[in-house]
């Protein structure tokens, strides 16, 4: 039986993925820790790059399964993996706004 290598490209989405995860908590929590007004800020403009090259990763994912059947397991994992990051920014875009209310700090 053949070995499956992973694409390129499905490596490069899960890499993306986990780094778009850990940068976000990582600013979500130092917002939650510190209640620097910056720290909206600078989320925003993390979550705008993020949205942008995930998205396109994303797009990039898509066109490779008018590739062979064959690669489509590994690329529907990988769209699933940089997925899951959505519902979690959301989760953490609406706490940083409770938080923000909670202490008075305009958003």
């Amino acid at each position: 039986m053949q070995k499956r290598i992973e694409l390129p490209i499905v490596a490069i989405a899960k890499k993306c993925a986990r780094i778009s995860l850990l940068a976000g908590i990582s600013i979500f929590l130092t917002f939650a820790i510190t209640k620097a007004e910056q720290m909206v800020v600078i989320g925003g403009i993390f979550l705008f790059i993020a949205f942008m090259v995930n998205g396109l990763i994303l797009f990039i994912l898509t066109l490779h399964l008018l590739g062979p059947r064959i690669n489509h397991p590994q690329i529907f994992r990988a769209i699933v993996i940089m997925l899951i990051n959505i519902p979690i920014a959301i989760f953490f875009a609406w706490l940083s706004i409770q938080i923000a209310d909670l202490h008075h700090i305009n958003i």
